[in-house]
């Protein structure tokens, strides 16, 4: 921990509850401080009534929990709680800040690095210290295909944009408990100059949170196809996604849409219909732990990170591998 600073979690209140990439970021923070009693501090955004949410914190090692509450931090605009979030650095005095990358989160981190006048690194997997003491940063790129390390200061703090490799054990801490610490978001005379026109309603199972995704591409040939693949989800009790061309040409909603652009997930099994494996894709499902993939291209780039591999019609492969599951599932 840089001079006894803390790491600060920017901790994404989405309608009452804490994103769950929030304390994918706490457990990464706990790690690099080695759980160091005061190591790890969150801020909470939101409208009047967020501090209940803040104590969700508590059970996952964070002793101070920073609350900005105002009626403009009820709606996800990332400069209104960019401002709020530096308020709370002030108060802070962080060697590092991590922001989960939601879809909110996304576009805050760089309006708050530009705040702080720090620098942001994105897509962040995992925290390190180096060989001499330094915060490391190591981030995927070119599709996951090279991990690159950067070395960041502590003072201005940096923003990092973290995004887990793979879904870990978050630690509960069974009648734990902490610090609210009051904060003046400065946003009294504050206009935003971002006009919500309007919001998706997110209801039922979140993709990124899925155990089990079966995503379906344009190999499928046809959207009316895309039910083949809600199908098999459903069987393997999981959630069906798609790529980005299968949205595009409406083989699925955009909430389904798994990569760069999309959702990023990392569940148990993974499984990949008529999906060639581009660099935008691969980013958003590459740190599954079991990839199957369908392709009738033997050379297709999905293969390289399969650990099976499937070079049948994807409409011969689903009805078939449907009912052999069902089967499987009938018989246990």
């Amino acid at each position: 921990m840089a001079g006894n600073k803390p790491v600060l979690i920017v901790a994404q209140n989405e309608g009452g509850r804490l994103a769950p990439v929030v304390f994918e970021a706490v457990a990464a923070a706990r790690k690099l401080t080695g759980g160091a009693s005061g190591g790890v501090a969150a801020v909470v955004t939101g409208p009047s009534g967020t501090e209940a949410v803040a104590k969700e914190l508590w059970t996952a090692g964070v002793a101070d929990v920073y609350v900005a509450e105002h009626a403009l931090l009820a709606e996800s605009r990332p400069e209104s709680h960019a401002r709020a979030v530096a308020a709370a650095v002030k108060q802070a005095n962080p060697s590092l800040i991590l922001v989960g990358q939601t879809t909110l989160g996304r576009d805050l981190a760089p309006y708050l690095a530009a705040l702080l006048e720090a620098g942001v690194i994105m897509n962040a997997q995992e925290l390190r210290y180096d060989s001499s003491g330094a915060t490391e940063v190591v981030c995927p790129i070119y599709g996951g295909a090279v991990q690159a390390s950067y070395t960041v200061a502590s003072s201005p703090p940096s923003v990092v944009g973290f995004q887990p490799a793979a879904r870990s054990t978050v630690e509960k801490a069974s009648g734990a408990s902490g610090r609210i610490l009051s904060v003046d978001p400065g946003l009294g005379e504050f206009k935003d100059k971002v006009k919500l026109v309007k919001r998706p309603v997110r209801t039922g199972p979140r993709l990124e949170e899925a155990k089990v995704v079966v995503s379906g591409g344009i190999g499928l040939g046809d959207p009316k196809n895309y039910q083949g693949i809600e199908e098999l989800a459903k069987v393997l009790g999981g959630l069906p996604g798609a790529s980005r061309a299968a949205v595009d040409l409406g083989y699925a909603t955009r909430a389904q849409q798994v990569g760069l652009t999309g959702s990023r997930v990392s569940p148990d099994l993974y499984v990949a219909v008529g999906i060639s494996g581009a660099s935008q894709h691969l980013a958003g499902m590459s740190t599954s732990k079991v990839i199957v993939a369908v392709n009738t291209d033997k050379k297709a780039n999905i293969f390289k990170f399969a650990r099976y591999g499937v070079t049948l019609d994807c409409l011969e492969f689903l009805p078939s591998f449907i009912a052999e599951c069902r089967k499987l599932k009938g018989a246990s």
